[in-house]
């Protein structure tokens, strides 16, 4: 089952920002402190990893896979 994320509004600046850059729906969201997040949709779609350890890595280098089976190489 996806994780549901909290969707930000349409109207937020920062959402419209993205949205010029090309992000699509559902690639990211915010936290509560204001970070944006990529999700798994956005890093299928990109189609590599970047080895930094993102939350929502599909590749095998979340924080949780790292401390499961140490960084990836």
């Amino acid at each position: 089952m996806k994780e549901k994320h909290p969707i930000p509004p349409p109207d937020d600046p920062r959402v419209l920002h993205l949205k010029r850059l090309g992000y699509q729906d559902g690639d990211f969201y915010f936290t509560p402190e204001g970070y944006v997040v990529w999700t798994e949709q956005y890093h299928l779609r990109r189609g590599y990893c970047c080895k930094s350890g993102c939350r929502h890595c599909p590749y095998g280098n979340s924080p949780e896979d790292r401390k499961r089976n140490g960084p990836a190489r």
